[in-house]
Formats: C-alpha cells, structure tokens, sequence
C-alpha cells in the first residue's frame, strides 16, 4: 500500500508533505556521484575500462604483469578470494587498503591448492595489510583472502606491486634518510674511532664482533650542542641485510639511541659473533652540521653490573651452621657468650 503522506499537495509547485523537492533529489544524487568520484577518482569513474568494484564474498581472478596490477574491492567481514597469476618470478609486496579511512583490512595469504594460511597480516601501515610473495615461476598462482576486522568495512583496493628482492611486509621503502644503502656503508673495527661529517643524508656503519659479549657503541660529536640520533640494526646469523631502501627507522628491530651520554647515543648491548649490525647515524635536526666519531668497545663476556649473580665464593648460606651448644651455660639463660650487651 502506497502512503498519500508521499503525494503532493500542491501540483504546480511539486512540493510533497515528505519534505522532498525534485531539485533536493537530484541534489542528493549530483552530491552521491561526487563523492563516489572523490573515492575511486574522476577518471577512474568514467572509464567504462576500469573494472568494477566487487562486492564483499565474491571470487577474484587477476593476472599479475612484472610491473603490477590493482583492483577495487569491498572489504567486508565476508571474505572476498582473489587469485593471483603471476606473469614474471620476482618478489612482490600485496596490499590491501581501505579507501574511507575507517575499515581495518585484513590480508591472508594462500599457495594455489593449500587450505592454511602461508602468512595473515594486519595493521602493517596504519590499519591496511600488507603480505610480501616470492614467484619462483611464471604462470605461478597464488590465493589471497580479503577481509576486516570486526564489524568494519567499506571500500577498498588491492594492490600487486613488484617490491625488492628481500623486502619484508612490515618496513617500509623510501627514498630519504633512513632508506637502506645499496653500498657505500663504512667498516667499524674495534677500538678503532671511525670520523664522519654529518649531513641530511646521515652516515652508516657495519659492525661485526669477533667474539660475543657485551659491547658498547657510542657516538661522539665534536661539538657538545650537536644533537644526534643512532639507529642499531642487528642481522644475526643466516639471516639476510634489509632490501635497498628499507627505512632502518620505521623497523621494530632495530635500536634507537638519542640521548643516552649528553646529546650523544649509546649502545650498550650483547653482540653475537658471526652476526652483523647496521648502524645509522643521523641529526636530531635535519639542520644540524658538524663532525663526530663512532667507537665500538668490547667490555667482556659478562653481564652487566645491575644483573651480574653473585659469586659461588663469595655465598655464606649461614642457616645451614649450626653452632655448637655449650652445656655449661644453664638452659634458660639465653646467654650465647656473644652479646655486646654491658
């Protein structure tokens, strides 16, 4: 049954008793079609070549070319299956990202047949996923599922990018300071001060203990009003350098140093034999200029001060004496013969 609270009242001037005019409908929709291009971009919008947006729970096909591939979905708590051919091997990083501000995506990574989970992430950068992938073959097929977490969801897109050999989900790539160097990193032998010139750019360092232990790795600027910041970065045995362009920064496994001796970093930690550590010196301010030095120490195999046990020599465990009984003294005299009492 059709209400007549929708049926005008007044023809000639169309208004209806909803309070809707035919110029506030098309309004809505002129203000609807902005927003969808605001989303998802004008030309993006008009391009009848662009595919579509998906809707949450359907099944995915691409196929992946060596330079990457995107795709507009909804992410909802209905997982969306993408399938993902690879054209070329190399290595690449899979994103997917929401495009309200609101949705926390998560991404789920398959081989073409298996049932588990190779790896799932969430939250990589701000609430967007990311997993990274290695084609050994071409043609390889791998799976991922697209969901959110909780009850969000929303619009979104998958992304397929070539990313370097060695890339890690989790790191990001850039082009600043902070970014991993393809070469020009500098040796730091033991007791053997190291000078650099600071500049925008900051300095790097590699260090390679001959024995473990307790080590210190400090910073020295010529001037005491320098301010420097220290980023130590521990690759341990068998395991391999960040890929060319890794913020070192934004790595949670990397140690950060400001102003541990003055305006000076320090490390004082227990290096590994046979492992590498990376260190990156920058300014405090991007402005700051002027010299400092880089030392590395060994202190020795033991622990440090605050956590050293005590020695075995030195443990006197007197419970376990027991002191010989006079029987001369009378029994309720509680006198053993050693008060200081006058």
């Amino acid at each position: 049954m059709v209400s007549d609270r929708i049926t005008p009242t007044n023809g000639n001037s169309g208004t209806s008793n909803s309070g809707f005019s035919g110029g506030m409908v098309a309004a809505s929709f002129v203000g609807a079609l902005g927003a969808l291009l605001i989303v998802i971009g004008v030309e993006t919008a008009l391009d009848t070549d662009t595919p579509s947006v998906e809707s949450s729970g359907e099944a995915l096909s691409l196929s992946i070319p060596a330079d990457g591939a995107e795709q507009f979905v909804t992410i909802g708590t209905v997982a969306t299956t993408a399938t993902l051919t690879f054209e070329e091997t190399g290595t690449y990083r899979v994103e997917l990202r929401g495009l309200d501000g609101t949705s926390d995506p998560v991404l789920a990574l398959f081989t073409a047949n298996g049932e588990t989970a190779v790896v799932t992430n969430d939250d990589t950068d701000g609430l967007d996923a990311m997993v990274s992938v290695t084609v050994a073959e071409g043609s390889e097929t791998w799976r991922v599922d697209l969901t959110s977490y909780g009850e969000t969801g929303g619009p979104g897109v998958l992304r397929v990018l070539p990313a370097p050999e060695g890339f890690v989900a989790g790191t990001t790539l850039t082009e600043g300071a902070g970014g991993f160097p393809e070469d020009g990193i500098a040796t730091l032998e033991l007791d053997n001060p190291a000078t650099s010139n600071l500049d925008a750019d900051g300095s790097w360092y590699q260090f390679s203990p001959a024995q473990s232990g307790r080590h210190v790795v400090s910073v020295r600027a010529a001037d005491e009003s320098l301010d420097t910041v220290a980023h130590l970065l521990p690759v341990l045995p068998g395991a391999e350098a960040p890929a060319v362009g890794t913020d070192i920064t934004t790595m949670t496994a990397a140690f950060t140093s400001d102003d541990d001796d003055g305006f000076n970093p320090r490390f004082e930690r227990f290096l590994q034999q046979g492992a590498t550590y990376y260190l990156f010196v920058r300014g405090f301010d991007e402005t700051a200029d002027g010299s400092f030095a880089v030392t590395a120490t060994f202190l020795g195999d033991q622990v440090s001060a605050t956590d050293a046990p005590v020695s075995e020599e030195t443990v006197v465990v007197e419970d376990e004496v027991e002191e010989p009984v006079d029987q001369d003294l009378p029994a309720d005299s509680g006198n053993t013969g050693n008060s200081n009492k006058n």
